[in-house]
Order: C-alpha cells, then structure tokens, then sequence
C-alpha cells in the first residue's frame, strides 16, 4: 500500500464518519422537529381551548355583571321599601302611643255628652204642662179668665140696678186677680230657672266644642 493509497483510505473513512454523524444529526433533528411540531400542536389546541374558556369566562362575567347591576337596583327598590315600611311603623307607634290618650278623651267626651243631654232634658221639661212653670201659667190664666169673666158680671148687675151682686162680683174678680199675680209670679220664676239652665248648657256646649278640637288632636284627626 503505498502513501497515497493510505491517505485515500483515512480520508474515506473520515468521510464515512462524518456522513454517519450527519445522517445522525439529521435523524436527531427530523426527530426533534417533530416533537416540537406536536408540541406546538398541542400548544395551539390548548390555547384554541382556553380561548374558548375565556370567551365563555368573559359571557359569565357579563352575565355576572348584568345580575349585579339588576341586584343592586333590587337592593335601592327594598332599601326604599324598608324606609316607608319604617315610616309607617313609627306612625303606628306614635298612634299606638296616643291610644291610650285618645281613648281617655273619647271617654270622657261620651261621659260629657251624657251630662249636656240629661241638662237639656231636664231643662225641657221645665217648660211641660205638669211643671212647675206649666202649672203656674195654668194658673194664672184660669184666674185671668175669671177675673174677666167676675167683671163681665158685676158690670151686669151694676146695669141691672144690682149694686150689691155687682160688688160682690168685682170683689171676686180682684180676688181671682190677685191669684193671676201670685201665679204670674211662680211662673216668672221658673222661667228665670229655665233661662239660666239655658244659658249654662250654652256654655256647656261651646266648651264641649273646644273639647272635640282638642281630642281630634290628640286622636290623629
């Protein structure tokens, strides 16, 4: 084997070498290739998911956001219930708190009621033809009619020539005249007592008004 015919042969072999290391490489390099290709794959199907996701995640989040809002129109809607629910309850505490009152004053407005009837009962029968007025009245008119009557005939006999008769008569009706004063006097009497009964159930009266406006008061009115 001569020189040259060995530099041939270590040349070969080097080339043999770096052929197989090449083939080597390339082989490592479809094989990486590869395996990043599917990566990538995966990588992108993955990311194509949780782009879904995200989608999906932002729609709940609007959804979201939409039931917050609509609750928190809900929560000022019953948070304005609860301020006039509130409102009512302090009115019907306070009127609770006054019932007591209300009902005292009513009471005694009843009791008052009463008391006014009973006087202008009473004081209407007063003026009856059995009271002591009616009776009194009676009385003197009787008297009156007589007396007119004991003149009417002592002015007859007087004509007549009857003096005598015709005393007697006059003395009659100035009796029955006398009796018609007496009698004029109970009445006037009674009627002073039926003027003053009138006069207090007036006052009565316009102090039971100013009772009423004072009660309407206290009740609420």
């Amino acid at each position: 084997m001569t020189e040259s015919t060995k530099r041939s042969g270590i040349d070969l072999r080097l080339l043999i070498v770096i052929g197989v290391a090449l083939l080597l490489g390339l082989a490592g390099a479809a094989a990486w290739a590869a395996t990043t290709n599917n990566d990538l794959q995966s990588t992108r199907a993955t990311l194509a998911s949780t782009s879904g996701d995200l989608d999906t995640t932002k729609a709940d989040l609007a959804s979201t956001t939409s039931d917050l809002s609509k609750a928190g129109t809900d929560l000022a809607t019953t948070q304005k219930d609860i301020k006039t629910d509130q409102s009512k309850i302090t009115t019907l505490n306070f009127q609770i708190d006054r019932k007591g009152d209300c009902i005292a004053a009513q009471s005694a407005n009843l009791a008052e009621m009463h008391r006014i009837l009973d006087l202008e009962r009473a004081n209407f029968a007063r003026t009856g033809t059995k009271s002591a007025w009616g009776r009194a009245y009676a009385a003197d008119q009787a008297a009156i009619n007589l007396a007119i009557d004991y003149l009417y005939k002592a002015y007859q006999n007087a004509a007549a020539g009857k003096l005598s008769t015709a005393n007697s008569y006059i003395d009659k009706s100035n009796a029955q005249i006398r009796i018609s004063n007496s009698q004029l006097k109970n009445s006037n009497k009674q009627i002073d007592i039926i003027n003053k009964a009138t006069d207090d159930i007036n006052k009565a009266n316009d102090a039971f008004d100013k009772t009423l406006t004072a009660t309407s008061s206290t009740c609420g009115g």
